[in-house]
């Protein structure tokens, strides 16, 4: 089984309208609602993919109650850790005529030592053999080495750790020793600690990193995404196509990575998958993620060079 985490969940309205014209009406021409984040985001794919995964995270106040009610109407399945307060909403308009969209966030909730405790105890029970994807930045009240911690538990149950995350958590996750990572290139670069400008440079500067963790995948945008392991290293393209928004792309790639991995796939295979429903996500506006049958025609137009 897939376990996701989204310690900083989100209630998103999303608007269209064709452009935003100051100090007049704007009419809306289409708004959806929905729930956000990066655990979310990626169990909203692998069930599109046919997959099954558990949300795990935090849950509060009346967008709370929303937020759970829409991920239970939508299939997926969750598990969230209850707090006291309110969990954070945003506003996203996309403006059609230019091809822009605009997101106004508000702040998180600060989370209770307490209720840090209870999600914390509550990952620890997940069982053995399964996957747990370990992602984003950490609301107030919690300490940028809470993945770590939870990866030195899981790591003694067999548990196989995805961490896509930056600067110290993405650094204090390493030393505890993640299954996979999945940085984007200018997070690889900080931890790291060059400024890699050219996808080539990463085989080498991730050939080190072998020894602490088993697949690295870095994402460069329509550069493709290149993926360095023991069992071989792969530079895998995506075709180009009309990008309406990259919000989501990066967990798009991760889902399809960890449902081919948690089906025994090969890592050629994940990456292939995970290219094709990253590049699907951009087709679609706003915080709208791939399709599965975007996904399978885009999957035949993947290039994958073995290095």
């Amino acid at each position: 089984m897939i376990y996701t985490i989204t310690q900083s969940p989100a209630l998103n309205r999303t608007v269209e309208v064709e452009e935003i014209i100051y100090d007049d009406v704007n009419e809306v021409i289409e708004e959806k609602n929905s729930v956000g984040g990066k655990g979310i985001d990626i169990s909203r794919v692998i069930r599109e993919l046919g997959g099954q995964s558990v949300v795990l995270g935090f849950i509060g106040g009346y967008n709370g109650i929303e937020a759970e009610g829409r991920l239970v109407n939508e299939g997926i399945v969750c598990d969230f850790t209850r707090i006291n307060d309110e969990i954070r909403s945003n506003s996203i308009i996309y403006q059609r005529k230019k091809n822009v969209q605009t997101l106004f966030s508000t702040c998180g909730p600060e989370i209770k030592p307490f209720e840090v405790s209870a999600l914390y105890n509550k990952v620890r029970e997940v069982p053995s053999e399964s996957y747990v994807v370990l992602g984003g930045s950490m609301p107030k009240g919690m300490s940028d080495n809470f993945f770590a911690q939870l990866m030195t538990t899981l790591k003694e149950k067999g548990v196989k750790v995805v961490l896509d995350a930056d600067e110290e958590i993405l650094a204090r996750g390493m030393n505890a020793g993640p299954f996979l990572i999945k940085p984007n290139i200018h997070e690889f670069g900080r931890l790291i600690k060059k400024n890699i400008s050219d996808t080539e440079d990463i085989f080498e500067e991730a050939k080190p990193y072998l020894t602490m963790v088993d697949y690295i995948v870095v994402s460069a945008g329509a550069r493709g995404v290149v993926g360095v392991s023991k069992e071989g290293n792969y530079h895998v393209l995506p075709p180009k196509v009309k990008v309406r928004s990259s919000l989501g792309a990066g967990d798009s790639l991760v889902a399809g990575i960890v449902h081919v991995l948690s089906k025994g796939g090969s890592f050629e295979e994940s990456l292939a998958l995970g290219v094709a429903c990253g590049t699907a996500s951009t087709l679609n506006p706003g915080n709208m993620l791939c399709t599965k049958e975007d996904v399978d025609i885009i999957k035949k137009d993947v290039i994958i060079k073995k290095f």
